[in-house]
């Protein structure tokens, strides 16, 4: 079925190529627990991976009978998989509970490739839309592991207030300088009270932006 999936999708030349080299990869324990969907899906993050550096991360919730309700974050990643010192903080900033995880090897011929699949769950009140926002997480996540912005629970936001992460690194911004002018509120005050009221965050950012484009105006 997965190779029927994957040749519904990209054609009989390009499925069947997929199906032999990657999704025959695949250990037997990942082909248990997953649906021919989620496993094509999977199949094809893996193949877009372009080398050591470059990783692939996907946050879902599974379709299969009995999972209904749980939500999902998974890594790609060739060669190491991320160290769960770096994972959890990351995610526990952003908004995640990590219940359990599952990892799992695959060998397409060439590099190993490691895919980590974590059980979560949201540890915030608001609600979200996933499909709305499972991008900007994933780029999120990637950012902060890079080093490229800043591990923090602002990031909470990007669950809770539907932002990305260049909105959260302005927020961010805006409490820096506020500390430089030495109100009475520390960080940690503002992250909880923006976090508390998420809908306020949004308004400040589309505020931000509306006045940007005014002045350019």
């Amino acid at each position: 079925e997965l190779r029927d999936i994957l040749v519904q999708r990209h054609g009989d030349d390009k499925g069947l190529k997929l199906a032999n080299r990657f999704g025959r990869a695949l250990p037997s324990g990942y082909i248990e627990e997953v649906t021919p969907w989620i496993a094509a899906a999977d199949v094809e993050t893996a193949a877009s991976l372009k080398g050591p550096e470059d990783i692939r991360l996907s946050l879902y919730r599974p379709r299969r009978k009995g999972a209904e309700g749980t939500l999902r974050f998974k890594l790609f990643r060739f060669g190491a998989p991320i160290p769960l010192s770096d994972a959890l903080p990351i995610m526990e900033n952003m908004g995640l509970r990590v219940l359990s995880e599952h990892p799992y090897t695959m060998d397409p011929g060439g590099s190993v490739i490691h895919i980590q699949d974590f059980e979560v769950a949201a540890s915030l009140d608001a609600e979200f839309d996933l499909d709305l926002i499972k991008d900007a997480f994933g780029l999120a996540f990637e950012r902060v592991w890079r080093g490229e912005a800043e591990n923090d629970s602002f990031n909470r936001l990007i669950l809770g207030a539907g932002l990305d992460w260049r909105q959260v690194a302005v927020l961010r911004a805006c409490c820096k300088y506020l500390l430089q002018t030495g109100v009475p509120f520390s960080q940690a005050y503002m992250e909880a009270t923006l976090n508390r009221y998420p809908l306020h965050a949004r308004l400040l950012v589309d505020l931000g932006a509306a006045e940007a484009r005014r002045d350019q105006g």
